[in-house]
């Protein structure tokens, strides 16, 4: 009987949810404007994909809160223009296992951000099948 209702309730739930969380970098790579450069994109990772969450679950998300989130998501896309000049030259400079590990980290960070582009292009540009409506 348990291992029934395990299959009929949370199999599907598993099965539904949204994708698994991208975690930040244990360790920082010590080269400074990479980790800066890193922690903006979880920053803005995290609100991203809070909204998103609320938004699979149907909570009504109010337009001060939603206008909230924009503006700081806002000023931390802002920031990451901010550290991406510095970013490559201070790589090259830093010995070669800071290389390695500041690589990793940015390899992750692009993963969180190519979330952030493909869900903020499906709540805020319109579907080509919603404008073939009209």
């Amino acid at each position: 009987m348990l291992l029934f209702i395990v299959t009929v309730f949370l199999i599907p739930s598993i099965t539904w949810c949204q994708p698994k969380r991208i975690k930040p970098p244990n360790r920082d790579s010590k080269v400074k404007s990479a980790d800066q450069f890193v922690n903006n994109s979880f920053r803005l990772y995290h609100k991203v994909f809070v909204y998103d969450s609320l938004m699979r679950a149907g909570v009504d998300v109010p337009p001060e809160i939603e206008e909230e989130l924009v503006e700081r998501a806002q000023q931390d896309a802002d920031s990451l223009l901010q550290a991406v000049p510095s970013v490559i030259d201070d790589i090259s400079d830093a010995s070669f296992l800071r290389q390695a590990r500041a690589t990793l980290n940015l390899n992750k960070a692009k993963k969180a951000l190519k979330y952030c582009t493909d869900t903020v292009k499906g709540y805020f540009l319109p579907n080509k099948e919603e404008e073939g409506d009209n």
